[in-house]
């Protein structure tokens, strides 16, 4: 059974997220970058993320080497930007074809919860099983291990 990882972090928390699952499940890793990046200034990145998201534009992602057809367990972390899966990783699901894998959403968060990024999830990831998501406050510390090792059991235990 092949298992993957891919994600997108733009402050390193989703990484450490992903990184923490890769540890669990032993699953191959893919971080998604975007192709020009997003400028360093914290407002200007709001407002180019918003003008992007607005218009419906997918943002181009430097390519990854990965076949689909072999992935059987795919866990997609993001963050949660504006109740929507960070726009790199959007143009990355649409890019792929996910019919008939199991999707396992993870998504670290600021305050905002999960909002719609699970249903957004699965609209990108058409004909997918998308199971629940685990959601991050923030930083994984180390008291939260066992509820995400637990979570990972719980929503894809045919990896085990």
């Amino acid at each position: 059974m092949k298992v993957l990882i891919v994600y997108y972090s733009q402050s390193g928390t989703t990484k450490h997220l992903a990184e923490l699952i890769k540890v669990i499940t032993g699953a191959d890793l893919i971080e998604i970058h975007e192709l020009h990046p997003y400028s360093s200034d914290y407002d200007k990145m709001l407002k180019e993320v918003r003008e992007e998201m607005d218009a419906g534009m997918d943002r181009e992602y430097i390519p990854v080497d990965v076949n689909m057809d072999e992935v059987d367990v795919c866990f997609v972390g993001t963050p949660n930007w504006g109740g929507m899966v960070a726009c790199p990783l959007a143009t990355f699901l649409k890019d792929h074809d996910f019919t008939n894998k199991k999707v396992v959403p993870f998504l670290t968060h600021g305050g905002a919860g999960e909002q719609d990024i699970e249903e957004h999830i699965a609209q990108l990831c058409k004909g997918a099983v998308v199971t629940p998501s685990y959601i991050s406050f923030g930083k994984v510390e180390h008291d939260e291990l066992n509820e995400l090792q637990e979570w990972v059991h719980t929503v894809a235990p045919e990896i085990f």
